[in-house]
């Protein structure tokens, strides 16, 4: 398994090197000029322009541009911010952690409800409880994230007044009010993942309850719950593990939507702040952040089913 895990990040290297040109690229060509966004429409002239270019280095040609930030990284530097002028990584390091409590409590939120459901909808098939968890999980589905995270603002926050509407709260609030900041982002970004998993984990346990293995123990006397938890359900995790997998990789991609809605200041609404000062260092880190975690957690992924299935093995 070691020597698979090396090789396995080994090979995000040109991935990730693809990922950076094709973003330098990307915002390059982009209309729009970071530079005049700095200086302010009263500051703006050629002399101020010209020596913020040099100083930026922003004059040298695109390839040079890219070296020199290749370069950086290697170094472990992921450069400047253009507008804010800090180190791209320390304000990377401030975000990421509030990301990525958004990512995990909406995948915990997406768990909680899709695999008792999906469970509970496959072992009462075809009754009402089956078609009530079949058209939540369509209208999860189908529904928008923004459009779920504004309607919740709407009824929780605006109308009752039950839960805040924006942002963390004070950091001496307490536990409490962090939580009452976080339900609704949590569940507008895991909803869809919710909904997803709910119709795999049904479909996924109807097969396994139709196999062989589980009449045998049907026949031998053991109990339903036994049968439906111990031997259907761990059987039917493996689709339900990959799917999970690669969506709570796009869960970070998909905090941008929400983090901009409720304003939760994570990586998302720093990304989107940066396209729209064209802060490119800032660009190329938040997008290559987003990346590295899809593939590890696509690797995180892959040895979760050798513990699921001790069948497969990577050679």
């Amino acid at each position: 398994m070691g020597k698979y895990i090396v090789r396995r990040l080994l090979a995000t290297i040109p991935v990730l090197i693809g990922i950076t040109f094709v973003v330098f690229a990307m915002v390059s060509l982009a209309p729009g000029d970071a530079i005049k966004l700095m200086l302010g429409s009263e500051t703006v002239n050629a002399a101020n322009v010209e020596r913020l270019q040099k100083e930026l280095g922003l004059d040298r040609p695109w390839y040079e541009q890219y070296l020199r930030y290749m370069l950086g990284l290697l170094k472990g530097d992921m450069g400047r911010s253009i507008v804010y002028h800090r180190p791209v990584a320390d304000q990377i390091k401030e975000k990421i952690g509030n990301t990525v409590v958004l990512a995990i409590s909406s995948a915990i939120f997406a768990l909680v409800v899709s695999i008792p459901l999906g469970v509970l909808a496959a072992a009462k098939r075809r009754s009402w409880v089956d078609y009530a968890a079949t058209t939540l999980a369509m209208i999860g589905v189908s529904l928008p994230g923004f459009y779920l995270g504004l309607l919740m603002i709407l009824l929780f926050g605006v109308r009752l007044g039950w839960l805040p509407i924006r942002g963390m709260g004070a950091a001496d609030a307490g536990l409490w009010a962090y939580l009452r900041h976080l339900i609704m982002p949590s569940i507008t970004l895991g909803s869809a993942l919710a909904a997803i998993l709910t119709r795999l984990t049904r479909s996924s346990v109807l097969e396994a309850l139709s196999q062989d293995y589980v009449r045998t123990a049907r026949a031998k006397g053991v109990r339903e719950k036994i049968v439906l938890y111990k031997h259907a359900l761990r059987n039917a995790l493996l689709p339900v593990a990959t799917t999970f997998g690669l969506q709570f990789g796009s869960l970070l991609g998909g905090a941008v939507i929400t983090e901009t809605i409720f304003s939760w200041p994570g990586i998302g609404m720093l990304a989107v702040n940066a396209v729209k000062q064209r802060d490119i260092p800032v660009i190329q880190g938040t997008t290559l952040v987003f990346a590295l975690s899809f593939v590890l957690v696509t690797l995180a992924v892959d040895i979760l089913y050798m513990l699921i299935d001790p069948r497969i093995r990577y050679e």
